[in-house]
């Protein structure tokens, strides 16, 4: 445990100021009063380590801790009674240097500023119940602050400015009028009443060297000790009396990781600016105290409570940021990544975790599993069965990492709560969509109406307090909805079709022959819609696609999913853009881009008739799509013999990535068609970097299409801008083979007689 301790209680309502904590420490040999401290709550009593010297009658500088030895304590404003005993419990002697420095030499009588000189004393009986523990703030310039002398009179109160303050110590001044900070001050707080809290100790007051100053000048300066810089002593200082150790687990509940003192220090300053005020930090005290199930008093939490509940109980911070207005919004990202730093677990609120396990009905937790594992294939989650976790910050991975049953839900939903972003590609101003979400989203595509409305209303609201943009989720949700299409074995009807059969006459013009399939699920019902006749250029051609497929689908649902437009190509014309043609828009007309409008893909069956063993090993691959293996070419990669090689080590490959330099693509790619390769990517700009194979990867398999026409489409917001990726796809679809007429078996002629 920390030396400041974990307060479970709130603090006091701020009636007095400091008082109700102020503490005086007395002389061990005749009961004098020798300086102040301040109660910090649970039998403890922050003061400077030069006052402890003093009550034991050693020079206020001594290093060693007086170890055993008893210091008598008093708390003004109530019946005085018997002072306490108190012996210390952290002991940080004074220095020269400042935290931090190579060298620290212990402080000297005499020297003009010195650094550290803090005590923590246990007291060996309880406190007055009349004592508080008091409220924290960092220490900043021009605040003004008050300090009592350690009998806590009212009328002993001297007020000053901070004028000077760093990370180590600070400086205030006070004008020449009532009463002034000295002796019998030291270890005692520096009130500042703007903020409602402490926001230091009294370390000694500056005397003027001999000769420093003529007779006219006159000095009232104080030296201070700031909170940050006690708050960093008392954490990240481990002197051999007072090593800091993480704190002890509730009963029931994991033990968490200590947290640095860097990561500390931030969140405290994130948490002072988003909850300034003790009404604010009542009411989210309050909050957090009931879902969070922790013990509750009329009093008013500190920051630092705070934030030592948001670092040592799950789902606090999720549980705070929940409850903060929508105008915080940007604090609240940066309080969830701190969270994410100090790897305190859980991504959702106590509430939303409730909400999700009410959502999940016994069959349903059954079906988790398999929605997750296709919402997340590149994941090592699901590598070994899940073993229970020792400690929340182990990322699951082989041998933590996976559901033991099919129905144990609750662990498998804190396994996907460790994965903050599933990789995929989202808005500039967005975060990544958390994995669990996703999965979630995949469930859902597979329930009924009512079931998924109710789930999307839940990673709605989840998406909404974590910052993530609706597209980002739409894309996750189009995903799922993908995914749930093809587990349901095409019992609804695949999208509809258009198929362009593209023969190339003379320079840039071609002949057109197209068939359109409605998608009705019955085989044989495309149907001949453009006639091989008269050569056209490519804008001829786009406007013509477009029409026929704004009349075709005129009488399909309006949710219908978009057409897939698949352009047949001989070997030689793969790399001509089709994709980028664009009709020729007439006055108040917006140009039709086809990959922009259409999930466009390319086609090239007639390199199967190449190989005799092609079209088993198209069929064979396609089917593997799903499972099967990833291959990227690249430069290392230059004659088809080692595409040969690669190809028939993994019969399992359906997708490559043809990533070469482009002088050898061609022969390449090629290679790849006639070995069976159902799905081939390259980019015509040749693009360096992994943008292509992301594109590939984020998402699920068979939503490439759709994918890639996004793409396409924001390309052209990005204008001509260089390292934009112009992806061109083929995507041979096996279960769905070209237009009869297009269509050329091999194996019909070797079975010929």
């Amino acid at each position: 445990m920390s030396v400041l301790g974990r307060t479970r209680r709130w603090l006091r309502t701020a009636d007095a100021g400091a008082r109700p904590s102020l503490v005086c420490v007395l002389g061990a040999a005749r009961g004098e009063v020798v300086g102040s401290g301040v109660y910090l709550g649970e039998g403890r009593v922050l003061t400077c380590s030069h006052v402890v010297n003093e009550a034991l009658g050693r020079d206020w500088f001594t290093q060693d801790e007086p170890a055993g030895a008893q210091v008598e304590v008093s708390f003004p404003g109530g019946d005085p009674g018997a002072p306490l005993v108190a012996r210390t419990g952290a002991w940080i002697p004074a220095r020269r240097a400042a935290p931090g420095a190579a060298a620290s030499q212990p402080a000297r009588t005499g020297d003009a500023i010195w650094y550290g000189d803090l005590a923590v004393l246990q007291l060996e009986g309880a406190a007055p119940e009349f004592s508080r523990p008091v409220d924290w703030a960092k220490m900043a310039r021009g605040q003004q602050v008050r300090a009592w002398y350690a009998a806590g009179q009212p009328f002993t109160y001297a007020d000053g400015s901070v004028q000077l303050c760093d990370e180590s110590l600070g400086f205030v001044d006070a004008e020449l009028r009532g009463a002034a900070i000295g002796p019998g001050y030291s270890g005692g707080p520096l009130w500042c009443e703007d903020h409602g809290a402490a926001v230091g100790i009294v370390l000694g007051v500056m005397e003027p060297p001999p000769g420093g100053f003529a007779a006219a000048q006159v000095i009232r300066r104080t030296i201070v000790l700031p909170w940050q810089a006690i708050h960093a002593e008392l954490h990240a200082g481990t002197p051999p009396t007072a090593a800091a150790e993480p704190a002890a687990a509730p009963p029931g509940e994991r033990p968490l990781a200590p947290v640095d003192p860097a990561t500390r220090h931030s969140l405290t300053a994130l948490v002072g600016g988003l909850l300034p005020d003790p009404g604010t930090r009542m009411a989210q005290g309050r909050r957090l105290a009931d879902e969070l199930d922790l013990d509750i008093t009329e009093a008013t939490p500190s920051v630092d409570e705070i934030v030592e509940i948001l670092l040592t109980r799950p789902r606090g911070i999720a549980t705070l940021v929940e409850g903060l207005p929508a105008d915080d919004r940007q604090d609240a990202q940066k309080l969830l990544a701190f969270g994410r730093a100090a790897l305190v677990p859980g991504l959702l609120s106590v509430r939303e975790y409730a909400w999700l396990l009410d959502l999940l009905t016994e069959d349903l937790r059954a079906r988790l599993p398999e929605a997750a594992r296709e919402a997340l294939p590149h994941t090592t989650l699901f590598d070994e069965p899940l073993d229970p976790v020792d400690s929340p910050h182990e990322r699951p991975g082989p041998g933590t990492a996976g559901p033991a049953t099919a129905g144990d839900a609750e662990r498998l939903i804190e396994a996907l709560e460790e994965y903050w972003g599933d990789s995929a590609p989202v808005p500039d101003w967005s975060p990544r969509v958390p994995a669990l979400l996703r999965a979630v989203e995949y469930l859902a595509a597979t329930c009924t109406p009512k079931q998924t409305r109710e789930f999307w209303k839940w990673s709605e609201q989840v998406a909404h307090r974590l910052g993530v943009g609706r597209e980002a989720l739409g894309e996750r949700r189009d995903d799922g909805a993908d995914w749930a299409r093809r587990r349901r074995e095409r019992t609804e009807p695949p999208s509809p079709r258009l198929t362009v059969h593209l023969t190339r006459c003379s320079g840039e013009t071609y002949r057109c022959t197209a068939w359109y399939d409605p998608g009705t699920g019955s085989s044989g019902t495309e149907r001949q819609v453009v006639a091989d006749d008269a050569p056209r250029v490519p804008a001829e051609i786009a406007r013509l696609v477009h029409h026929v497929l704004v009349r075709e689908t005129a009488s399909a649902a309006a949710a219908a999913v978009l057409p897939v437009v698949e352009v047949l190509l001989d070997p030689e014309d793969l790399d001509v853009a089709v994709d980028q043609w664009e009709e020729e828009a007439a006055p108040y007309e917006v140009p039709v881009v086809l990959g922009a409008e259409y999930a466009l893909v390319v086609r090239c069956p007639e390199v199967r008739n190449r190989a005799p063993d092609s079209l088993q090993n198209w069929r064979s691959r396609w089917a593997a799509i799903d499972r099967g293996g990833l291959l990227r070419i690249d430069h290392r990669h230059t004659t088809p013999r080692q595409v040969y090689g690669l190809l028939k080590a993994d019969l399992a490959v359906a997708r490559v990535i043809i990533d070469c330099p482009p002088q050898h693509r061609a022969a390449l790619r090629a290679a790849c068609l006639v070995l069976g390769v159902p799905v081939v990517v390259w980019d015509r700009q040749a693009v360096p970097g992994d943008q292509l194979t992301a594109l590939l990867l984020n998402g699920a398999v068979r939503s490439l299409p759709h994918r890639v026409r996004q793409h396409r489409a924001r390309a052209l917001a990005e204008g001509d801008r260089a390292g934009v990726l112009a992806p061109a796809l083929v995507w041979d679809d096996a279960s769905r083979p070209p237009p009869r007429a297009l269509w050329i078996d091999p194996t019909v002629e070797e079975s010929a007689p």
